[in-house]
């Protein structure tokens, strides 16, 4: 899975009657080890920043691969008829982000901020636009930045999560692999679900939940530099009916706040939080803690691996007196890359619960339970 970056942001540059739009792309993985080694044809359009806005202009662009780092994007607007304020949109060919739902497309294609020279904006800033379309046809849309802290990109695992979340509430696996998230996930449609999301980053995992799911309560967690990032994909965000995000600040080698604490919650979300050995044991910490809180919850931990170190945190979950529940590998689309945290093909999804946790059928076992029995749960309501 590779993402397509600005290295240089879009800017319009006037030269007398000259006016143009430059910019500098790259191809790469998400933590931008590896650059995309085969030939690919992109497209870069000039268009209103709208979903279905206008397009002012058109250009093929040529990625070439075989170690290639960079290609230059150059649009000549000086007579052009483009209305302003317009963005920078570049997306590989064929692939634009309606032509394939989900959250994994083998090349994410990119949206710039907005630039607007008639007023004085010349650069379109350093944060960028990621749009995903849900299986229920609703589009996801998440900003990120630009700069080189990984911290505020999106990462293949959290996709990968959120796209098996979008299958399991859409009804697109005969069988989960698993099946008590599956069960937490379905049993959502009838009672309220809450939510935590350690370490979110963009927040996309926990966004793209509460999109997806009526009646859904879900706080983002992480260390408080992601604070602005994360409100503004909460401002932006299209939440299903009555459904409800907010972010609070945590740092693992702190106790729980209060409001957390206090906090009951039916899933613990953990994505992409394991390759960083020293933060391993207060990550695990953490998680004692939120399960003493929440003796009932599912905890789903989705990692990429990016070194065999990690797997200390299995280990560390084990001595926690952590119950493994199931697991399961996605694969990743398109070609892995070869640099360091760029081989894997596929992520790892993951469940846990605490030792207290009483062990429930599978949604599918639980429904046909309940036409045998008579009783169960009420008909899940309608979206």
């Amino acid at each position: 899975m590779h993402y397509i970056r600005f290295l240089k942001l879009p800017k319009v540059e006037v030269n007398q009657a000259t006016i143009l739009l430059r910019a500098t792309i790259t191809v790469t993985t998400d933590l931008g080890e590896t650059f995309h080694p085969d030939p690919l044809e992109l497209v870069a359009t000039v268009r209103s920043a709208e979903d279905d806005g206008e397009i002012y202009l058109r250009r093929k662009i040529q990625w070439p691969g075989n170690g290639a780092r960079s290609v230059p994007v150059q649009f000549d607007v000086s007579k052009q008829d483009v209305e302003w304020p317009a963005c920078l949109h570049v997306a590989a060919k064929g692939l634009h982000h309606k032509a394939v739902p989900g959250f994994l497309p083998p090349v994410v294609d990119v949206w710039s901020g907005v630039l607007n020279p008639t007023k004085g904006h010349f650069s379109s800033g350093w944060r960028v636009e990621r749009r995903f379309t849900s299986l229920a046809e609703r589009t996801v849309s998440l900003l990120e930045d630009s700069g080189d802290s990984i911290a505020r990109h999106l990462w293949d695992g959290s996709q990968a999560l959120a796209q098996h979340i979008d299958q399991t509430i859409s009804l697109q696996s005969p069988s989960s692999p698993l099946p008590l998230l599956e069960y937490v996930l379905v049993s959502a449609t009838y009672r309220r679900l809450h939510a935590i999301e350690l370490g979110c980053g963009c927040g996309s995992v926990g966004i793209s939940l509460a999109q997806s799911i009526p009646d859904c309560d879900v706080v983002l967690t992480d260390l408080p530099e992601v604070t602005e990032l994360v409100e503004a994909n909460i401002e932006r965000m299209n939440p299903a009916i009555n459904s409800r995000v907010r972010f609070e600040p945590l740092d693992w080698e702190t106790p729980l706040p209060g409001p957390i604490q206090k906090r009951t919650n039916d899933l613990i979300i953990v994505s992409e939080c394991t390759y960083n050995t020293d933060t391993l044991q207060p990550l695990v910490r953490t998680l004692s803690a939120l399960i003493t809180a929440s003796p009932k919850a599912v905890i789903v931990v989705s990692t990429k691996t990016r070194h065999d170190s990690e797997s200390a945190f299995f280990d560390l979950m084990k001595e926690a007196g952590f119950v493994a529940d199931g697991s399961c590998r996605v694969p990743l689309p398109g070609e892995p890359g070869n640099g360091y945290a760029d081989w894997a093909k596929d992520v790892g999804l993951h469940v846990f619960h605490g030792k207290e946790h009483r062990l429930s059928l599978s949604p599918r076992e639980r429904s046909e339970e309940s036409v045998t029995k008579g009783s169960g749960p009420s008909r899940p309501r309608s979206r």
